[in-house]
């Protein structure tokens, strides 16, 4: 049995495929952002010996991978064709083709998600996601006696297995949770996994196979490399969106960004109940990003949701993503 389950906040929309009760993938659009397949308008800023860097009209900066004629500021029309990827200490722009008109169908970020969800299944119903975070945040996966770590790095995403007993037996069970991991958080670009060693080239085909058989589910293409001698794997995905866990945290590493305290402490406003002022105490970075112009939409949203003001305070102090008072009236 499959179920679609939504989870919309202000500024961030979630979704998640299940199957028989458990999220089999999770998916994240941040409205900040610039989404695939979304369509707008801006001027070259700078061009470059391959392409371009565009400045859209709304400030943010893209990247035009093909040489072009027109001259540095002249005004162009762009789809996206990659979204905005955060990586630990940096931040990669979002992709471009050029467009000689408007884009046609014209689809916004509305239409963009509706798209992506209706292609999750035929009908999908309001419900909490929250839960699929707990193993992201986490950085580790435990499956009876087998540990599966799992860290971001500039070059991909790193997995360590570690366990006690036979090195066929936890490497069997890991290769398994590893790619319901990749699907689940919709993780691409480069994958490396470090099996425990085993001497038998046989065993270590094997459980190549069964990673491979795991991940016949999972829509996004993949390429991989053989089990090396030492446990070594490396597995190349699509990467058409950040992932979840580039999502969750941005630029750091093991750490939310404060987008995400932001946009995580706009979703329990909005679903807060009461009736007094909404009091949000974040972190000073989150507080500054929350009380922004840019945020403003998703702010009126969060108010209007609750049915009650909201106010921000910022204090060095607050712990984990901040909290919500509903002050009593």
């Amino acid at each position: 049995m499959t179920d679609i389950w939504r989870d919309d906040a202000p500024g961030e929309r979630r979704a998640a495929f299940v199957e028989n009760g458990n999220i089999v993938e999770i998916h994240i659009q941040r409205d900040a952002l610039w989404a695939l397949g979304e369509c707008g308008a801006g001027r070259i800023d700078r061009k470059t010996p391959s392409g371009a860097y565009v400045i859209a009209d709304d400030n943010s900066e893209l990247l035009l991978r093909s040489k072009m004629g027109a001259p540095e500021g002249a005004r162009i029309m762009f789809e996206v064709t990659r979204e905005a990827i955060a990586e630990p200490g940096r931040n990669k722009p979002p992709e471009i083709i050029l467009r000689e008109g408007v884009c046609e169908p014209l689809m916004g970020k509305d239409a963009l998600w509706e798209t992506r969800v209706a292609s999750l299944g035929p009908s999908a119903i309001n419900a909490s996601i929250a839960e699929g975070f707990d193993v992201a945040i986490a950085g580790q996966s435990q499956r009876g006696d087998v540990t599966i770590s799992f860290q971001r790095t500039k070059a991909g995403l790193v997995f360590d297995i570690d366990g006690i007993g036979d090195a066929f037996a936890i490497n069997m069970v890991a290769a398994t949770e590893i790619a319901r991991l990749l699907r689940l958080y919709q993780v691409g670009a480069m994958v490396l996994i470090d099996f425990v060693s085993m001497d038998s080239k046989a065993q270590r085909t094997q459980i190549a196979e069964a990673f491979d058989a795991a991940s016949v589910a999972d829509p996004r293409p993949f390429e991989r490399t053989a089990i090396n001698g030492y446990g070594m794997m490396q597995v190349v995905r699509a990467r058409p969106r950040p992932s979840v866990l580039d999502q969750l945290f941005g630029t750091r590493i093991a750490a939310l960004s404060d987008e995400t305290k932001a946009y995580w402490l706009l979703r329990a406003v909005a679903q807060s109940t009461g009736f007094g002022t909404r009091t949000v105490t974040a972190q000073p970075d989150v507080a500054t990003l929350l009380q922004s112009e840019r945020w403003a939409a998703w702010r009126a949203t969060a108010v209007r949701l609750a049915g009650a003001d909201m106010v921000v305070v910022a204090d060095e102090k607050a712990t984990g993503y901040g909290h919500v008072h509903v002050a009593q009236s």
